[in-house]
């Protein structure tokens, strides 16, 4: 939910966006460093020569933001699930691909389908993205880049978690957890399979038939940290009982070790 602020605040930031073309968010964070003055917070923006240079980008993506806002009276800071689809589509970025995940960890979304407007002009100022064509070539390019760059992933997939959560959640519903995985570890995003093993299907179906439980946030991480090993290492020499996997990593290694020995196998497969 975006801030309570006072009617004198409100005033206070209505009069500074106006005066300077801000978004409301700067005019709030500004006006919070000079004790609701205005004219200070004023003077301290244009004198600013950061600020100045960055304001003409952040107004722009201010004012595309609120093109896509779905009740810009109870919620002028917020874009909501309605919105969140008709940008994305503008965008020509599929709703359920890993794009939508590239998108998503760009503007920060605090849950899926919701982008805050802080979150909109930060991300996309930082990208130096003020219209939609450049915010396609964005992440068009990110997502190209997942493949190879570990650091742009892993910030990627782990911020797949929080969307996924709902309100006092801690854990992700199993289904869900299995679809973002779907997405997120196989081609065109990086992809958890080696040239001798399915790693991915082997995961989805342990979990499935053994596991049934929603994945809390370590497990979520650490099955990325252990995905990455595996594809350095197939035999998982990596892995000892002295190791500090989660328990369910454990699990898979054991069934692993059992599914590809023989009589495992076989077993498997007549179950």
């Amino acid at each position: 939910m975006p801030p309570a602020y006072t009617a004198q605040q409100k005033s206070c930031i209505s009069e500074f966006a106006s005066f300077t073309q801000a978004d409301k968010s700067t005019a709030a964070k500004v006006l919070k460093q000079h004790n609701w003055n205005t004219q200070a917070a004023v003077n301290a923006y244009f004198n600013n020569p950061n600020g100045g240079a960055s304001n003409p980008l952040r107004s722009t993506l201010s004012k595309t933001f609120d093109q896509y806002r779905d009740d810009p009276r109870e919620s002028p800071d917020e874009i909501s699930i309605e919105g969140t689809g008709k940008l994305l589509s503008e965008l020509d970025i599929d709703l359920e691909g890993v794009g939508a995940f590239v998108f998503s960890e760009i503007v920060q979304s605090p849950s899926l389908g919701t982008i805050t407007r802080e979150g909109f002009v930060d991300g996309w100022s930082e990208a130096g993205a003020d219209t939609l064509p450049k915010m396609r070539n964005v992440v068009l390019q990110r997502q190209s880049q997942l493949t190879t760059d570990k650091h742009m992933f892993k910030e990627v997939y782990n911020h797949a978690f929080q969307l996924g959560l709902q309100e006092k959640q801690k854990a992700l519903p199993m289904d869900m957890a299995m679809e973002f995985w779907k997405v997120l570890l196989q081609s065109p995003s990086w992809e958890w399979r080696s040239q001798t093993t399915p790693w991915l299907d082997w995961w989805m179906e342990f979990y499935e038939e053994k596991i049934k439980k929603a994945v809390n946030k370590d497990l979520w991480k650490q099955t990325l940290n252990f995905a990455t090993e595996t594809m350095k290492d197939d035999a998982m020499s990596f892995w000892s009982e002295e190791s500090s996997w989660p328990s369910v990593i454990d699990e898979f290694v054991e069934w692993v070790r059992a599914k590809r020995s023989p009589a495992g196998a076989e077993a498997m497969d007549t179950a």
